[in-house]
C-alpha cells in the first residue's frame, strides 16, 4: 500500500514538473513567466495590446544607460571689454533720453519709444469689408455620452528625449569616463633589525600559574566548641497493616510489637508510630480520615507502652497515603541519634 502511494506521489510530482516545463515554454521559455502563468498570478496583468506605454517600456529596456560623462558642463558666460563698453554706452544713452524733455516741452518726461506694430485685423472683418462672406467654420465634433468609451488613441507617448548636438559656446568637450581604480598591493614588511631579546620582549607574556590558597584556619575558640547536635535519623523497624475498623492488635502483631520493645531496651531514642490515612474528596472527610489513622496509631502506641516502652518516648503521627504506603499501613520507626551527635 505504501509503495503504491509513493509511486502515485512520484507520478504526480513528475506530471507537475512536466506541466511547469510546458507552461514555461509556452510563455517564451521564461521560467518566471511560466510559473506565474501556472500558478495563476498573471490573471490581473494588463493586456500588452491595449496597455499604455508598452512600446516605450520595451524600447527603454533595449536601449543602454546614459553616460553621464557625455553631458557637457553648463557654459561659462563671459563678456569682453568691448561688449561691456557697448552695454555701458547703451545704458547712458537710455538715461539721457529719459531725462531729456519731450517734443511738447514737458521737462522730465521720457522720450517716446518706438511705435509698436498694429494688431492684425481678424479675417471676419476683412471679409465683411470686402463684401464676401467668411468661410464657414468646421462643425464641432459631437459630444460623447457618459456611457460611451473614449475615442481610440495611441497608447504610447510621442515625446522624444532631446539630443545634444555640437558643444555649446564656452562649454568643455565631453570627457571619457575614468577607468576603474585599482589598489596597488601592499609591499611586504621589511625585516626587523632589532636584537632578538627586544623582539621577544614585545610578544605577549604567558599567563601566570593559578594561585594556590592555603587551607582555611579554624579559630581556636570555634574548634574548642562541641560539634552541633544533628537531628536523629528515622529507621523503620516494622510495618503493620490494620483495617480501618480494627480496635485491637492480633496475637501475631502483638508479638512483633514485643520484639520492637525488646530492641528499644537495647538502646536509646524515640519510637515514632506513623499511620497512613486514605485520601478523601472534601476537607471534612479528609479530617475524619486523619483522625481514624491517629486512632490506629494510638492502638500500636498503647501496645508498645504495655511492652515496656515509656509513654514519653513514643510519638504518634498521621500522614497521607502513597503508593508505597497504602491506607491502613502503620510504620514503627526508631529515631536513633546521628553519629558524632552529643546529647
Amino acid at each position: 500500500m505504501k509503495s503504491r502511494i509513493a509511486r502515485a506521489r512520484a507520478g504526480g510530482s513528475v506530471l507537475s514538473i512536466a506541466a511547469f516545463v510546458a507552461s514555461a515554454c509556452l510563455s517564451g521559455c521564461n521560467p518566471i513567466e511560466g510559473y506565474r502563468s501556472l500558478a495563476g498570478l498573471n490573471k490581473n496583468d494588463p493586456d500588452p495590446a491595449t496597455a499604455l506605454f508598452t512600446q516605450n517600456l520595451e524600447s527603454a529596456q533595449s536601449s543602454g544607460y546614459p553616460n553621464l560623462a557625455t553631458v557637457p558642463d553648463p557654459p561659462i558666460v563671459s563678456t569682453t571689454v568691448v561688449e561691456r563698453a557697448q552695454i555701458a554706452k547703451g545704458l547712458n544713452a537710455q538715461r539721457t533720453s529719459a531725462e531729456a524733455p519731450d517734443n511738447q516741452g514737458h521737462p522730465g518726461s521720457a522720450a517716446p519709444g518706438p511705435v509698436p506694430p498694429p494688431p492684425p485685423i481678424p479675417p471676419e472683418l476683412v471679409a465683411a469689408a470686402a463684401g464676401t462672406p467668411p468661410a464657414p467654420a468646421p462643425p464641432p465634433p459631437p459630444l460623447r455620452g457618459a456611457t460611451e468609451p473614449p475615442l481610440p488613441a495611441s497608447p504610447n507617448a510621442t515625446l522624444q528625449t532631446p539630443q545634444i548636438g555640437a558643444p555649446l559656446p564656452g562649454a568643455e568637450p565631453p570627457r571619457p569616463a575614468p577607468s576603474q581604480a585599482s589598489v596597488a598591493p601592499m609591499p611586504p614588511p621589511a625585516p626587523s633589525q632589532l636584537p632578538p631579546a627586544t623582539v621577544q620582549s614585545a610578544n605577549p607574556r604567558p599567563s601566570p600559574p593559578p594561585a594556590v590558597l592555603p587551607p582555611p584556619q579554624v579559630p581556636p575558640e570555634i574548634a574548642a566548641r562541641p560539634a552541633p547536635k544533628l537531628p536523629p535519623t528515622p529507621v523503620t523497624v516494622a510495618s503493620l497493616d490494620l483495617s480501618p475498623s480494627a480496635a485491637a492488635l492480633t496475637a501475631a502483631e502483638q508479638a512483633r510489637v514485643a520484639a520492637i520493645a525488646a530492641r528499644y531496651k537495647d538502646g536509646s531514642g524515640i519510637v515514632r508510630v506513623v499511620a497512613y490515612a486514605a485520601a478523601a474528596t472534601g476537607s471534612a472527610e479528609q479530617l475524619n480520615s486523619f483522625r481514624a489513622a491517629l486512632d490506629r496509631a494510638q492502638i500500636v502506641a498503647k501496645a508498645l507502652n504495655d511492652a515496656g516502652v515509656p509513654a514519653k518516648q513514643i510519638q504518634t503521627q498521621a500522614a497521607p497515603s502513597t503508593p508505597a504506603a497504602p491506607p491502613g499501613r502503620i510504620d514503627v520507626q526508631l529515631l536513633t541519634p546521628a553519629p558524632g551527635a552529643t546529647g
